[in-house]
């Protein structure tokens, strides 16, 4: 058993170290051949490919990230042209209305809501006397006057809009 023993002892170490020889040929003998072969050379050129398609990779993604949300805003953007063309076509269907604005407004006036009309007889009249009637009184007149109480409202369109000159103006009320 003893012999045994002395022959596995001397043998493992043997075994061991002829192991290691035979790794660091192999070892040797690839590097060498990659050195003959030029794959070292070789590696040394494809790290920086690997690592430049890597930076252009997440460059792409980036972009096409960028892409989709440029995509998105445009497509928010033509939803909302789309409505204010339909807006837009709606008000030119309807007629215009002018609004007449009087006073200034200021701490202590109020503003008062009004229409303003142009008597269809009086427009009748001046027509028949060759007298020309602005086109603008066939359509909705708005006055809004800024004054102290609804009776200085009255005075200043009345003013401006004399019933003798044939106008009519027709109060509302106040606005907040």
């Amino acid at each position: 058993m003893e012999a045994v023993r002395t022959i596995l002892d001397s043998a493992v170490p043997l075994v061991a170290a002829l192991a290691v020889l035979c790794h660091l040929c192999w070892v040797g003998i690839r590097r060498g051949w990659e050195r003959v072969a030029g794959l070292d050379r070789l590696r040394r050129s494809v790290l920086p490919l690997k690592e430049r398609r890597r930076a252009e990779t997440e460059a792409l993604a980036d972009l096409t990230c960028r892409l989709e949300e440029a995509k998105g805003r445009l497509s928010a953007a033509e939803q909302r042209i789309d409505h204010l063309q339909r807006q837009i076509d709606t008000m030119t269907k309807e007629p215009p209305v002018f609004l007449h604005i009087l006073g200034a407004p200021g701490g202590n006036r109020r503003s008062f809501r009004a229409e303003a009309q142009y008597d269809t007889n009086a427009a009748a009249a001046a027509r028949a006397a060759g007298k020309p009637v602005n086109p603008a009184w066939r359509y909705n007149n708005r006055v809004l006057a800024h004054a102290q109480d609804l009776q200085s409202a009255r005075r200043e369109a009345e003013h401006i809009f004399p019933h003798k000159g044939g106008y009519q103006v027709f109060f509302h009320g106040a606005s907040p």
